[in-house]
């Protein structure tokens, strides 16, 4: 089992990592249960395994995800597949705003996700709304402004600033249960 496994792409100094694992898994957000899951060898793809896990989930599902699950083409395979999503986005995703904005004043608008590669191969820019979470944290006993930026192909109807943000934080509360997992099985 230890040889079909693989290493995963981490080193460790000189010396490579052991065979590991990569577990991708949708887990419903209140009460933490796993939905679905993927397995793959350590150097996996979460972007793959979430793909292929879209099948598992009800219509209509709304998909709260980290910065690792950003992307045109999974984007567009979640909308495709009738499921909604609330991304968190980092730096460096390129966003094409409709409008010129001011960033200080900010809180949600229209974007097109538009890779150049996309462009070159004439598939068409997916319309989506960025929202700008505010949020404050501690950081080393002084409150700093941390702000958050998520994607979402739901409309402001059906999916509010503060509903986005509640989401969010829920995925969070998941992401320290996963953490207990890592920790209690080394």
């Amino acid at each position: 089992l230890l040889a079909r496994l693989g290493k995963s792409s981490k080193k460790r100094g000189k010396r490579d990592c052991s065979p590991s694992l990569w577990v991708t898994a949708v887990v419903h957000l209140t009460t933490g249960v796993p939905w679905s899951w993927q397995i793959g060898k350590g150097n996996a793809s979460e972007r793959h395994h979430l793909r292929r896990l879209l099948s598992t989930l009800c219509k209509r599902s709304l998909l709260i995800a980290d910065a690792g699950y950003d992307g045109y083409e999974l984007a567009a395979a979640m909308i495709t597949s009738g499921k909604s999503f609330l991304i968190r986005m980092s730096s460096k995703v390129e966003l094409i705003v409709e409008q010129s904005i001011d960033s200080a004043e900010f809180e949600q608008g229209m974007v097109k996700c538009w890779p150049r590669r996309v462009q070159e191969k004439n598939l068409p820019p997916l319309r989506l709304r960025l929202i700008r979470v505010r949020g404050r944290r501690k950081v080393n006993g002084k409150t700093r402004k941390v702000d958050v930026w998520l994607l979402t192909n739901v409309e402001e109807s059906r999916l509010s600033i503060a509903q986005g943000a509640y989401f969010y934080r829920l995925r969070w509360e998941n992401e320290g249960l996963f953490r207990t997992y890592k920790r209690t099985l080394s």
